[in-house]
């Protein structure tokens, strides 16, 4: 409020020569149009003059704030100042006419002259400024002892430029705030002046300063959220002038009035390419900023390759225009990205700051488009080799000396240093290699640049969000939050509250390092500004583990008490659900949950209540406290409604107890408590306001139970008045509750039975976590860690058919159209058992795929391998005609042709699984002279499916050579299940299994390998998850069930199963994913070694194919190489499946050997045994059980690994080629093994192409199948 007045204060310091005498009338009617807030700020500014407070101003009063303000009028000066005020002639000026002096002096506009001389009065030096102090001294002269934050909020609130000071600009602003009319008139003004510009725009003026003049208010009246479209012409008529100075208005107009959905936005293209070619760089310049404001999808298309130009020309002040404004095109037309991509390369290698910062941020939106899209142009893989420069550059800022041209307070060029490091946080979120690279520039600028200003903060914030979200080493991170422990101690709110809010994100990966800044955490609960109090609440939540829980609830529940009523029902939440799972023993659990139900019952949400409830009912031993302690608290306050719930229901449960008496606390003996008291509380509650409907239910059914309880039976006839007094309440459930409770007093041999206390509710299993929900930002590097992407570059085409295509045969036959169609998830027709035969009709739907003319007609295809599956996918071609004989030469390939062209033959062989996958090999054969070279097929399937398209066996094909190329398509629509969650097993702090059971009468068939796509309640998108269970327990003839491994993870539907999912919880499912066992294109019967290559998350499908292999007795040799990143504090127990793979190799159910690679700690080599992670529990199940395979043991117990000790050799290193190569064996071996390979991109693609390809180890690519995990 004391800020407030300053505007007032300042009108008075030059009353001296503004007072003017008006009509009483007018001046009560100005008077009347102010607010109550205004009259209430003059009332203040009255005390001031009033210094005896009886409500009258004499001259002796206003002589003393006159002179103290600077200026020493005579008493005939001062006589005639209360004279031209005072409305009554009583000789003194009375707050009615104050305000109504105040009031006039709001209309009238102060002159430069009047406003002048109020300025200096407080600028005492003549400095042009008015300090803190010069302020300070003026309150004080009159009277008013101001603190040092008084002073600074009234400095901040005319403070436009943050510099602590006044000026006299700002200080006119300040006092013309205070002249403003009233709406009414504002609202008058501009319907005038509207009216004025349109009819000037009717008369056509041929004056080009007249539609300036014009255009000019139309923005002014734009920032006024007023109706702007009558002008939106006139914007265009300024743009196409030839003069500069109509062109500059021109385009800031259209800019601002029109944007992209605007119908006149095809008139401006046509100006926009004039301009864009524009010999003068200015006209360029604001012809690419209008471009880049309002560019729809089809200006986009009709001007990109002008702003292509653009980019590629030698001017700098273009250059970066041009780059911004490529960076809205590729927003709105990504297929116009390859355009832009080789030019931003430019960009990011130019020594022009301007250039680099605009190339730095379309490099950046191109790469977050591609990470949203799921990376599959791969345009952030092209970036990354940019990383080593960008390092060199922000080095070089983050260590040069002044550079004037550059420096901000001391900093070279904060601009592109932010820059760099969002991009480079963009290029190695989830890349181990590119995050090695850059953790020594970040650790020099977390370190090195300086934080006592708000530019090197802005570094510091940038270069911590950066550490946080890459994978970068403990240290670091363990840095970069203490960076953000100290920017908690800021005096700066928005920095403050960037902190914490950062802090929550980053307490799930650095929960120790935040736990050191508890304490100024805490500190935060007790700050001013609510946006901190309500970020420092949610982060303290996120903090309570099992040692601190006492300490942080304590203060919690003292900050419950003072705190806003918004905050109070998610408290009591987060505190039941603390209390619930970290509470150190009952006793205190009973404690906190009674002190929320005293301090915030009303706030108090029924799950909250339901748990305290269930606490005490299944805890006998603190009934009776309880109890007692409810009853207690219930007779001081009645006003709290889930203390009179939950009391109400304890106390009608346990009423003999409470009636007992007894010790409840060892210092103190309970209050002996009658039974009439009980029924005088219960009395007084529902006779009081406090009684909702709710609560009347619990003391109705309360007072029931305690007739079975109760001695008097005095009191058992009052609760049976009470219960008819209720018979005729207007809510139908406590009417109908109290008839029938008063009728059980006519059945006196059942009553005690019915009213016998509630048996101890059984507690289900919750998965309930504390802080808050992950962010968008959070959920894209999770789904870049996990997500399994397409195996190969060549799968660019992966979404050029969205709607599934034409099934109709053509007259006379089926199409070739079909069987892509049926490939690709279409309907056929049942299978015929004729053989299929040449069409005579055109294929060239197909071979549009191609880019190729008409084929021939080829030869009859040979059945595929796998006993006529071809006739499925082949059933809808005619059969009227017997086929053909195969003509001499040249011999087409096998299968169905589809293209034959140029010397170029193509054919497919198509397979299709009992599990609806589908194979198709692509056969190339040269029937022409000369060699092809670069030789590949490329292939898209709709979004619903997914692609895995192998490395073509060589791209070089010679005269009458063949080549070859496997694709497997999977997740066509198929059948959806249902299933219910059964069990949640805790692995470590990332992964959980989910067991899933499958329903009675319920089949789900799926090959060793596959995934679930898991749609969970509430998400549209499902979430793919590996089966890691055998397809055997989805067989079981009693409580079949799979398992589900799933990381913890920003993924909504991850997300759903780690935060709200619980036992019993229904899913609906659908099997998918063609990484799978067995190979296909292998011949098992020949097959000798299998080798698995496992890294991280990529064992997940490998748990499945291993137990499989384990219980069909598999003769072939297995070698499992399994690499993990393991913490210092190594617990073989949480490696993820290591107890299971061990127990299969101890068991011998499998034939080779189990190797472990450690990364993350440093140790010598040593074995570790199954057998020091199973407990005796789990022994014993096992042995009950009598499975031939274990299951996973977690450590929340169930089902357990028992299996003979057997070393695992583990090795403290990464794995490399040469250990998968040792493991395939002789080379005479390779033609009869097949490798698995699973893990992130990194591995997965070296190890393919040193495998698979000629220039390498020269392995079949059939024979090396492999899937990548993010």
């Amino acid at each position: 409020m004391v800020s407030r007045l300053f505007p007032e204060l300042c009108a008075l310091s030059s009353i001296n020569v503004t007072l003017e005498a008006n009509p009483a009338a007018e001046g009560l009617l100005i008077a009347d149009s102010l607010t109550e807030e205004q009259v209430s700020e003059f009332k203040e500014a009255f005390s001031l003059f009033d210094k005896d407070g009886d409500g009258q101003i004499t001259t002796k009063e206003l002589g003393t704030v006159m002179r103290s303000l600077g200026q020493n009028p005579s008493e005939s000066e001062l006589q005639d100042m209360i004279n031209e005020v005072d409305a009554d002639n009583n000789g003194t000026i009375d707050f009615p006419e104050f305000l109504t002096m105040m009031a006039r002096k709001m209309k009238d506009t102060d002159s430069e002259e009047e406003i002048r001389e109020a300025f200096k009065v407080f600028d005492r030096d003549n400095n042009g400024f008015i300090s803190a102090a010069e302020l300070r001294h003026v309150m004080t002269s009159i009277g008013e002892k101001l603190t040092d934050d008084e002073v600074d909020e009234m400095i901040r609130e005319a403070d436009q430029d943050g510099d602590g000071r006044i000026d006299y600009n700002e200080f006119v602003q300040l006092m013309m705030q205070k002249a403003a009319k009233t709406i009414a008139d504002e609202r008058a003004v501009i319907q005038k002046e509207s009216a004025s510009i349109r009819a000037s725009f009717r008369e056509e003026s041929g004056d080009h300063s007249v539609r300036r003049n014009n255009v000019a208010k139309l923005l002014y009246l734009f920032t006024l959220g007023e109706r702007t479209h009558f002008g939106q012409i006139e914007c265009l008529k300024l743009l196409a002038s030839p003069r500069f100075a109509d062109k500059r208005l021109g385009h800031l107009a259209t800019s601002l009035l029109l944007d992209e959905n605007q119908e006149v936005l095809t008139l401006v293209t046509n100006s926009l390419k004039n301009d864009l070619s524009h010999s003068n760089q200015y006209v360029v310049g604001l012809a690419l900023c209008t471009l880049g404001n309002i560019a729809s999808i089809e200006m986009s298309r009709d001007l990109f390759a002008e702003v292509e130009a653009c980019v590629n020309t030698s001017n700098p002040y273009i250059r970066r225009k041009a780059a911004l404004c490529a960076m809205r095109i590729c927003r709105k037309v990504p297929d116009l990205q390859e355009h832009f991509v080789d030019k931003a390369h430019q960009l990011l290698a130019d020594r022009n700051h301007g250039v680099l910062l605009c190339g730095l941020t379309l490099v950046t939106s191109l790469c977050e488009a591609d990470e949203e899209e799921g990376g599959e142009e791969g345009i952030i893989e092209k970036f990354k080799t940019f990383v080593p420069g960008l390092v060199r550059t922000l080095k070089g800022l983050a260590t040069s000396g002044y550079a004037p041209e550059h420096d901000v307070t001391g900093i070279t060029d904060p601009f592109v240093q932010v820059k760099i490091l969002r991009l480079l946080r963009v290029l190695a979120l989830g890349d181990p290699q590119v995050t090695e690279q850059i953790n020594d520039i970040l650790a020099q600028v977390a370190t090195n640049t300086d934080s006592s200003k708000n530019v090197g903060n802005s570094i510091l914030y940038e270069a911590v969000l950066t550490i946080l979200d890459i994978e970068a080493d403990s240290g670091l991170r363990v840095l970069g939050v203490n960076i953000l422990g100290k920017f908690l101690s800021n005096r700066d709110n928005n920095i403050r509250y960037v902190a914490l809010n950062t802090l929550i994100k980053v307490v799930a990966i650095e929960p120790n390092a935040v736990q050191r800044h508890r304490n100024t955490i805490l500190e935060c609960l007790r700050d001013p500004d609510i946006s901190i109090r309500r970020r420092a609440l949610e982060l303290s939540f996120t903090l309570i583990n099992e040692s601190n829980v006492r300490v942080l609830i304590r203060e919690l529940l003292a900050f419950l008490e003072v705190a806003d009523n918004e905050f109070k029902p998610t408290m009591t939440s987060q505190i039941g659900i603390a209390a619930d799972k970290f509470a150190p023993n009952k006793r205190w659990h009973v404690d906190t949950m009674l002190r929320v139900l005293t301090l915030a019952g009303n706030y108090v949400k029924e799950p909250i209540m339901s748990s305290f409830i269930r606490l005490v009912a299944t805890t006998p031993e603190l009934q009776t406290y309880a109890v007692q302690k409810l009853y207690t608290n219930l007779k001081k306050d009645i006003t709290q409604e889930s203390l009179t719930q939950a009391g109400a229901w304890c106390i009608g449960e346990y009423g003999d107890a409470l009636l007992r008496g007894g010790q409840y606390e060892e210092e103190e003996l309970v209050q002996e408590v009658k039974d009439h008291e009980i029924i005088d509380l219960f009395t007084t509650i529902l006779n009081s306001n406090y009684a909702t409907q709710v609560s009347t239910e619990y003391i109705v059914t309360a007072l029931v139970k305690l007739t079975t309880r109760l001695s008097d039976s005095t009191q058992v006839a009052r609760i049976h008045q009470l219960l008819e007094n209720h018979q005729t309440s207007l809510d139908v459930e406590v009417q109908q509750r109290a008839v029938e409770y008063s009728n059980l007093f006519s059945y006196e041999q059942i009553r005690n039975g019915v009213l016998e206390k509630m048996p101890p509710p059984q507690i289900k299993e919750e998965s309930r976590v504390l802080g808050p929900a992950t962010t968008k930002k959070a959920a894209k590097a999770a789904n870049r860690r996990s997500r399994v992407v397409k195996p190969t570059e060549q799968d660019l085409l992966f979404d050029l058919m969205d709607t599934p295509p034409s099934t109709t045969p053509a007259p006379g036959g089926a199409s070739n159209t079909d069987l892509l169609a049926d490939i690709l998830g279409g309907t056929s027709s049942p299978p015929t058992s004729a053989s299929p035969q040449p069409q005579q009709s055109n294929v060239a739907s197909i071979m549009d795929l191609f880019s190729a003319g008409p084929a021939q007609p080829a030869a009859s295809p040979a059945p595929a391998v796998g006993g006529g599956s071809n006739m499925d996918l082949m059933s809808q071609m005619s059969a009227a005609t017997p086929p053909p004989q195969p003509q001499a030469a040249p011999q087409a390939p096998a299968g169905l042709p589809v293209y034959d062209n140029n010397g170029l033959n193509v054919s497919f062989q198509i397979q299709r699984n009992a599990e609806g996958m589908v194979q198709a090999i692509a056969r190339f054969r040269n029937s022409g002279s000369g060699p092809l070279s670069n030789v590949g097929l490329q292939a898209a399937v709709p979004k619903t499916q997914k692609l895995q398209l192998m490395s073509i066996s060589s791209t070089d094909v010679g005269p009458g050579a063949e080549a070859t190329q496997r694709m497997m398509v999977s997740g066509a629509k198929g059948q959806i299940h249902t299933v219910s969650l059964k069990r949640i097993d805790q692995v470590n702090d990332n992964v959980r299994l989910f067991r899933l059971g499958i329903p009675d009468g319920s089949s789900i068939k799926f090959l060793p390998g596959q995934w679930l796509d898991t749609f969970v309640p509430g998400i549209v998108k499902p979430g793919g998850f590996t089966i890691t269970s055998p397809p055997s327990r989805a067989r079981l003839p009693t409580s079949p069930y799979l398992e589900l491994a799933v990381q913890r993870s920003t993924n909504p539907p991850a997300a759903w199963l780690w935060e709200k999912s619980s036992i019993g919880s229904q899913l609906r499912v659908r099997v998918g994913g063609a990484f799978v066992w067995p190979p296909q294109g292998v011949d098992l019967a020949s097959l000798r070694r299998v080798v698995f290559v496992a890294g991280g998350l990529g064992v997940n499908p490998f748990a499945s194919i291993l137990s499989h292999l384990a219980e069909t007795e598999c003769p072939y040799d297995v070698q499992f190489m399994y690499s993990v990143k393991v913490p210092e504090d190594f617990d073989s127990q949480k490696i993820l499946f290591m107890e299971r793979l061990a127990a299969i190799y101890g068991r011998e159910k499998v034939s080779g050997c189990l190797q472990l690679f450690l990364t993350g700690r440093d140790q010598a080599e040593n074995p570790i045994t199954s057998a020091e992670t199973a407990t005796e529990e789990e022994k014993a199940e096992e042995q009950e059980a009598s499975e031939a395979v274990a299951e996973q043991p977690t450590a929340s117990g169930g089902s357990s690994l028992s299996c003979n000790e057997i070393e695992v050799p583990f090795k403290s290193r990464r794995m490399n080629l040469d250990d998968v190569v040792e493991a395939l064996g002789p080379a005479e071996d390779h033609n009869y093994a097949v490798v698995y390979v699973c893990g992130v991109p990194s591995m997965t693609d070296e190890f393919v192409e040193k495998l698979a390809t000629p220039e390498g180890f020269g392995l079949e690519p059939r024979r090396v199948l492999y899937e990548k995990w993010w």
